[in-house]
């Protein structure tokens, strides 16, 4: 049987999104605190990566995260979030940088980067991909596409009350 491994031997890491024009952020400083809060040992949060999503790195501080350079992060995170799959191309292979052994929870689009996935397993690193969870009734509240979609409307009502003040 396997052994089981406790949240407070975990460290989870957060990544500033390096494709073009991505805004978003795998998470909001009120759930940085919440991972917290459940008990994982840390919680590293690379300098930055949620200035696009208007999130301040003091307000993952007031959370009680940790900032570090995003290397770090890469490097000591027993599970990355981040929102697009890790690049593989040019001076910025994300997947080159993933610790070995680690785990990474992404919208990966198994069937489309293919070789993303190869790399990801080459490294004995663990990948789910947010796009696969099936999409049923019982868990539409938790459903990836469901939260992108609100979060979506949530900017965009916000942009349009900026215009119109």
């Amino acid at each position: 049987m396997p052994s089981s491994i406790r949240y407070a031997d975990l460290t989870v890491g957060i990544v500033r999104e390096t494709y073009p024009n991505e805004r978003r952020v795998a998470v909001t400083p009120q759930n940085a605190a919440l991972l917290l809060k459940k008990g994982f040992a840390r919680v590293l949060v690379e300098r930055g990566a949620g200035a696009e999503a208007q999130f301040t790195d003091h307000a993952y501080e007031q959370a009680g995260v940790t900032l570090v350079e995003g290397k770090t992060v890469w490097s000591e995170s027993d599970i990355l979030l981040k929102v697009r799959a890790p690049s593989i191309d040019g001076t910025n292979n994300e997947v080159n940088a993933l610790r070995e052994g680690g785990t990474i929870i992404s919208f990966l689009y198994p069937l489309q980067n293919r070789n993303v996935v190869e790399k990801i397993a080459s490294r004995g690193a663990t990948a789910f991909a947010m796009d696969m969870i099936p999409r049923i009734s019982r868990a539409q509240v938790f459903d990836a596409l469901r939260c992108v979609i609100l979060f979506s409307a949530i900017s965009w009502n916000q942009k349009l009350l900026t215009l119109f003040r």
